[in-house]
């Protein structure tokens, strides 16, 4: 059952069914929530993996304020952004510390070139 679109902050961490970037299927998984603002039924949410690489956040359980990691590191991949209905969301599993959510801010400024 969906949940209550309001209750969605930047810095969430939930679990939706991402469509795959070829539309022919979604799979559930772990997303941050980005914006900041209330975008009526979408939200924009940046991928979390289990891989490193290029632009990804590393997050641990102490990086988390509430909630738990099921993968420990995780990654938040500030390369891998999108835009979905709240509809999709699933559950809530947790909430970014602000210096962690800070560092991925960062991470996206640098991606767009933002000052």
């Amino acid at each position: 059952m969906p949940k209550n679109s309001s209750k969605y902050r930047q810095g969430d961490i939930i679990v939706l069914e991402l469509p795959f970037t070829d539309l022919l299927g979604s799979k559930l998984r772990p997303v941050l929530v980005l914006n900041a603002v209330d975008l009526g039924d979408d939200m924009i949410v940046a991928k979390v993996t289990g891989s490193s690489g290029l632009h990804r956040i590393p997050i641990t359980q102490s990086d988390l304020a509430i909630g738990r990691l099921k993968r420990e590191p995780s990654y938040i991949d500030c390369s891998s952004i999108f835009t979905v209905e709240k509809k999709l969301v699933v559950k809530v599993i947790g909430r970014l510390a602000e210096e962690t959510l800070d560092k991925v801010k960062k991470e996206l400024s640098s991606i767009f070139g933002l000052k």
